[in-house]
């Protein structure tokens, strides 16, 4: 194609037709199209103003009156409107263009990219659903661990209390034993040591021993004299001790009775521990099912990652193969302003640059040519043109174009399901028998391809049909993961549900023992209730013996 001159248009070159588009300038419009930029612009006619001067010339020679005859009416320029010059200019137009093969993987990508994110969204609902039962479980655990505080709370109370009881008690024990140690190999009471030095003397008295057991004898005696004093003592504190036994009996009964409290505040802590226990393995079980569906969800979203970075690079390649077609809008789009604005000049040197450099790479690139080519072919064919330019005869074919071939099966993601173990098994079952349909799917191949070639011959321009491609003889790593993991979760939740009714038997057992134990207790108290009222009863006619043998 040659540079243009102003009023010329685009030739064909190299066999080859070449799109462009117009810009045209005047004066009293400025239209703009999809393909074509207008632009006008005024010149005042050398011959209108010729006729003017000759009509001032004339009028000024014959009269005043003669002048005012020949000259032109006010509304002149409506009655004879100047003719108008058109500056036109044509630039190259470059078409966008999407390779077949790019735009199927771009399509594929997409897929894949929607795929990974909608199987990423399943996953984090799944998640959401999990975390809603762990709330659940939590509202549950919460009023049990607040019982439970309490019961922690009354157990301590009921030790505090028992405290200065059982100091008291550790007190009188400590006395004792004291008491018992320094009375160890001393008589018990003064009687017994009368009783004693008493014997001895009478054997001294009575019995024939030898000198030396009579020593003996006497030296024994002086020792138990000298531990007169203190078994005296010791006698005393016993006494004194004596009296304190009503006071260490109430004390005992007292703790006595704050420990029974403290057995049921125990055994009613128990069963509420039991039942805590029985929601932590629960919540145990739903946090190991969020983990595993949080292991998913960061793999689905490396998976998504990829995918999309595979998307951008593909986007990036389109992008990068129309470099030339933004640069062609962009420059339209300055012709289409310097038209607006009534630039001729800038339009005209733009033109000119435009036309130079793209006849320069047409002329010294050979992928310049064939990029060109390609992009116009579409509109070659819709305007029913050959290669060349040239109207297609009616005998002639169209030109023939790659067209886009089918895309791959976007394989799905793994999406964890509440379904049972079983249809998963059922589910994963069918891609192991997939090599017994390898011979249909051999002889489909063929029939394709037979069929391909035969279409082939009739229509050259078509495109041949896509392989098809033999089945997958692997099992899906993805659903046995998947079935793998259906399987954890199942044993968790039948081992949930074991704890859940071994939970329940002991709490069972548990309020059974404390009723049997309550039950013993009654019965215990009835008999001392019955004790003392006899006791009692005995205690009266003897106060009233003793009234009357004081009377007599």
């Amino acid at each position: 194609m040659r540079p243009s001159t102003p009023g010329a248009k685009g030739e064909a070159d190299r066999d080859m037709g070449m799109e462009v588009v117009g810009a045209e300038a005047a004066p009293a419009q400025v239209k703009v199209a999809d393909e074509e930029v207008t632009l006008f612009q005024d010149k005042e006619s050398q011959a209108t103003a010729k006729e003017r001067e000759e009509a001032a010339v004339f009028g000024s020679d014959n009269g005043k009156a003669a002048a005012n005859d020949m000259a032109p009416p006010k509304d002149a320029a409506e009655e004879w409107p100047e003719p108008k010059q058109t500056y036109t200019f044509y630039f190259v137009k470059v078409r966008s263009f999407e390779d077949p093969k790019l735009r199927a993987k771009l399509e594929q990508a997409e897929k894949d990219f929607q795929n990974k994110i909608q199987a990423r969204a399943k996953i984090i609902d799944a998640i959401k659903a999990k975390k809603t039962e762990r709330a659940a479980v939590l509202a549950e655990l919460r009023p049990l661990s607040a019982e439970n505080r309490q019961y922690n709370e009354a157990f301590n109370e009921k030790l505090e209390e028992m405290k200065p009881y059982r100091n008291r008690l550790g007190k009188f024990r400590d006395e004792n034993n004291a008491m018992r140690a320094e009375s160890a190999g001393l008589c018990s009471s003064l009687e017994e040591l009368e009783h004693e030095i008493k014997r001895l003397n009478h054997r001294i008295s009575h019995e024939s021993i030898s000198l030396d057991e009579e020593k003996r004898l006497i030296k024994e005696i002086k020792t138990l004299e000298k531990t007169r004093p203190k078994v005296s003592s010791n006698a005393a504190k016993r006494a004194k001790m004596q009296d304190t036994v009503v006071e260490r009996d109430a004390i005992q009964d007292q703790v006595k009775i704050i420990g029974d409290g403290i057995d049921g505040v125990k055994k009613e802590r128990q069963a509420v521990r039991s039942k805590i226990k029985v929601l932590d393995d629960e919540m145990r079980v739903v946090d190991g099912e969020i983990a595993l569906l949080q292991e998913d969800l960061n793999a689905a979203t490396a998976r998504k990652d990829k995918a999309y970075e595979s998307l951008t690079e593909l986007r990036k390649a389109r992008d990068l193969a129309n470099a030339s077609f933004h640069q062609n809008r962009i420059v339209l789009n300055r012709a289409r302003d310097y038209s607006s604005r009534n630039e001729v000049e800038e339009l005209q040197e733009l033109h000119k640059t435009e036309v130079e450099k793209f006849m320069t790479q047409w002329c010294s690139s050979k992928t310049f040519r064939e990029d060109y080519e390609k992009r116009i072919l579409t509109s070659l064919n819709g305007r029913q043109l050959t290669r060349d330019g040239r109207m297609r005869n009616p005998d002639e074919k169209p030109i023939f174009i790659e067209t886009q071939q089918p895309a791959a099966p976007v394989q799905q993601e793994p999406i964890p399901s509440k379904a049972p173990l079983k249809q998963a098994k059922e589910a994963a079952a069918p891609q192991v028998v997939a090599p017994k349909e390898e011979p249909l799917a051999k002889a489909s191949a063929k029939s394709a391809k037979v069929k391909a070639a035969v279409d082939a011959d009739d229509d050259a321009y078509e495109a041949e049909p896509p392989k098809e491609k033999p089945k997958p003889k692997e099992v899906d790593v993805a659903k046995l993961k998947e079935i793998k993991r259906q399987e954890e979760i199942e044993k968790n939740r039948l081992a949930l549900e074991r704890k859940k009714k071994q939970a329940e038997k002991q709490a069972a057992k548990a309020a059974a023992r404390a009723q049997k134990e309550a039950e013993k207790k009654l019965k215990k108290e009835e008999k001392k209730t019955k004790k003392k009222t006899e006791a009692a009863d005995t205690d009266e006619p003897t106060d009233s013996d003793t009234k009357s043998d004081e009377a007599a």
